[in-house]
């Protein structure tokens, strides 16, 4: 959400016109109008200055995703090779690699959200897209904890660096 999208919402969430706004912190209304609609964005000092009235602030909090052990130990794991893979870039070698994986993957797996993920994993490697690869690699989300579940990462990390990753406590 951008600073202008937070002064809309803060003078909605607070049922104050953009004319009481401007009567309480000096700024024109036109100005504010600018900055609701969008035309111009507040510093921070000013939306600073235009939220305080409102009696509203925005805060950012950054902390650790709480996940069950196995799944953390699974992100930490396809994190890495995510690493590994941006350092020395994806080799056509790694994607044939993924797709014979892959088909190791599917001989054993049955049932839904696995199939559905298994095809997901296929166009990302027929595809080549190497976003996408690095979005499931390192996506937190139930979608990509579904995905890791199919994972045709076998043999993309060392086994020093597998058992170091496995060895890393759960926060």
């Amino acid at each position: 959400m951008n600073r202008s999208e937070v002064l809309h919402r803060s003078l909605r969430l607070t049922g104050t016109s953009q004319t009481d706004l401007s009567r309480m912190t000096g700024v024109p209304q036109g100005r504010i109008s600018q900055y609701v609609n969008g035309t111009l964005e507040p510093s921070d000092p000013m939306l600073t200055r235009l939220l305080s009235p409102l009696g509203v602030s925005v805060s950012i909090e950054v902390k650790p995703i709480d996940l069950e052990r196995t799944k953390q130990r699974s992100w930490r794991l396809h994190r890495q090779i995510s690493l590994n893979l941006g350092r020395r870039g994806v080799t056509e070698g790694d994607w044939r690699k993924m797709d014979r994986n892959l088909e190791q993957v599917r001989r054993g797996t049955r049932g839904q959200p696995h199939g559905r993920n298994m095809d997901t994993w296929q166009r990302i490697i027929d595809e080549r897209d190497v976003q996408s690869l690095h979005r499931v690699l390192t996506d937190t989300s139930s979608e990509g904890i579904e995905m890791r579940e199919v994972s045709p990462m076998a043999g993309f990390l060392t086994e020093d660096e597998r058992r170091s990753l496995v060895a890393v406590p759960s926060r």
